[in-house]
């Protein structure tokens, strides 16, 4: 069973048929240019909409390696593009990840300057020391080159290191090890300081005797960002100081905002941090549980001493005469006792830590007019001095003061947002507008071409040939005829009503084409005043 009748497409086909014929040559030539035109532009912006994304396959490559991989990507048909010189392969962005797989798994870049330790695979048994040492120091830099890479905003890295020889009969080797690392940031990216002692500490933890002192960075601006008598910690100190205003500001900004509301207070605060690592010791005596010092004996000595025997007078000073003889008791007995005793001591020792707060100063101003009701700016005062944590006793200031803020900025800004929004509002009329304006022409062309298509779809006169009943004229019974009567163009015969329904009726639907143009002619003709022309003739 047919989806659609063949009357139906026969009926189509005839339909388009007479509207094609409807339009002059240099219509049908105006229509297919438009056409023509339409499909190619719609084939353009098809072709300029799917045209891919190309982002970085390898930078830095040397030509060697730029051709193998050209040579792999056109084998495995894939689109790239070459910039810089050739030392950089673009492809589409979806299909980056994986051709740097299928790069990888064919030994691609071979030659690059980011070789790793799989260069020592290479090596053979009757390698050299020099091109064991040589392989060994190109590889260390290759895995260093791959690794200071794969931090975030560096885009390349040339990475050369100064070892001195391995000798095995040297008696001493007083060559240090040094290291040089040149860093390529992308576009309107800096490192900053902790990112530049990463790269400083990864270079010297990974080259054995290498210190960090001996390790020297620049950027390709040529700046020098690390190297011996260059204090690199000025950065990190700068940053670690401006994080903690900016966390103060937050927390009196947030606390203020619950009283005043947004963009009622200005905010500055300046501290002072001590970045210097200090070491404390202290000595003092042990105590005990009534702040007695704690002693402990350690030595104790004891003595006795005991003596038997007469006692005799002594004799008169400058005499030689012998003394009398004694009649006292003469025994002697002496004992004695001592003990050393040790105080127990307590060292302890206290180092403090860098970046301590030694001062900071806060200036607050208030918006006078956002003040609340019954909310005094002592009040407010002392509420952000305990948020910021103020210490008096270490120097810290607090400013606080309510004054009127200016307008103008707000004014401004609303200005801004209104032009932007009268802006937005005039673009997208515009576009309307030119949106309209298309489709008014377009309608307007397809209006002029269906109204000449109509007016040449009028055929010159064909001859119609009518029934026998409508093709004799009779003339009416003048009784018929009054002021209101008028005459048609084709005489009616004396025949019934359904009779004559019928012929007529049979006759358009046999020739409907024909009774249309006709009518149409009769039409034009009464209208410019002329008569009619006969049924039968043409």
């Amino acid at each position: 069973m047919a989806l659609v009748a063949a009357a139906d497409v026969d009926r189509w086909k005839s339909s388009a048929r007479r509207f094609a014929d409807g339009f002059t040559p240099g219509q049908k030539v105006v229509t297919v240019v438009a056409v023509v035109a339409a499909v190619v532009g719609g084939l353009l912006f098809m072709s300029l909409s799917g045209k891919p994304t190309y982002s970085p396959l390898f930078t830095n490559l040397q030509p060697s390696d730029a051709a193998a991989i050209t040579a792999k990507l056109t084998s495995d048909k894939v689109p790239y593009q070459l910039a810089n010189g050739g030392s950089t392969i673009l492809v589409p962005q979806n299909e980056v990840d994986q051709e740097r797989i299928n790069m990888a798994s064919a030994g691609l870049p071979a030659s690059s300057t980011n070789v790793g330790l799989g260069i020592l695979d290479k090596e053979g048994i009757t390698t050299s020391q020099l091109t064991q040492q040589a392989d060994y120091l190109r590889a260390l830099q290759g895995e260093l080159q791959q690794t200071i890479g794969a931090i975030h905003g560096v885009t390349g890295v040339q990475v050369n290191l100064a070892m001195p020889a391995n000798n095995t009969f040297a008696l001493n080797n007083t060559s240090p090890t040094g290291a040089s690392v040149l860093v390529d940031t992308a576009l309107g990216q800096t490192l900053t300081g902790g990112e530049v002692q990463a790269i400083v500490h990864l270079v010297a933890s990974s080259v054995p005797n290498l210190s960090a002192s001996n390790v020297t960075v620049a950027d390709n601006n040529g700046d020098l960002l690390a190297g011996p008598g260059v204090n690199t910690s000025t950065g990190s100190n700068n940053n670690a100081t401006s994080a903690f205003d900016a966390a103060q500001q937050a927390k009196i900004a947030a606390y203020l905002q619950s009283v005043l509301g947004p963009n009622n207070a200005d905010i500055q605060v300046n501290a002072q941090l001590d970045f210097n690592k200090v070491s404390t010791t202290t000595n003092g005596f042990q105590v005990g549980p009534n702040n007695t010092p704690v002693t402990v004996p350690t030595q104790t000595q004891k003595s006795s001493q005991t003596a038997t025997g007469g006692a005799t007078g002594g004799g008169v000073l400058g005499t030689t005469a012998a003394p009398p003889a004694g009649t006292g008791n003469g025994n002697y007995s002496s004992a004695s006792s001592s003990t050393q005793y040790a105080t127990g001591t307590v060292t302890q020792t206290t180092k403090n830590a860098p970046g301590g707060v030694t001062r900071q100063s806060i200036a607050v101003l208030v918006n006078a007019k956002s003040l609340p009701k019954g909310v005094s700016l002592a009040t407010l005062q002392q509420g952000v001095a305990a948020a910021a944590g103020l210490n008096a006793a270490r120097g810290d200031t607090l400013a606080m003061s309510a004054v009127p803020f200016s307008t103008a900025t707000q004014q401004a800004a609303s200005k801004a947002a209104a032009a932007a929004a009268a802006a937005q509002s005039k673009a997208k009329l515009s576009s309307m507008i030119r949106t309209a304006v298309v489709a008014l022409a377009i309608l307007a062309v397809l209006f002029l071409l269906w109204r000449s298509a109509k007016k040449n779809r009028v055929p010159r006169r064909t001859p119609v040939t009518l029934p026998q009943q409508l093709a004799q004229p009779v003339e009416p019974p003048s009784s018929a005829l009054d002021a209101t009567t008028q005459v048609p163009a084709v005489g009616l015969p004396p025949h019934p009503a359904a009779e004559l329904n019928d012929a007529v009726s049979s006759f358009i639907d046999s020739q409907p084409d024909e009774v249309a143009a006709l009518l149409r002619a009769w039409t034009k003709e009464r209208s410019s005043g002329g008569a009619p022309a006969s049924a039968g003739r043409p």
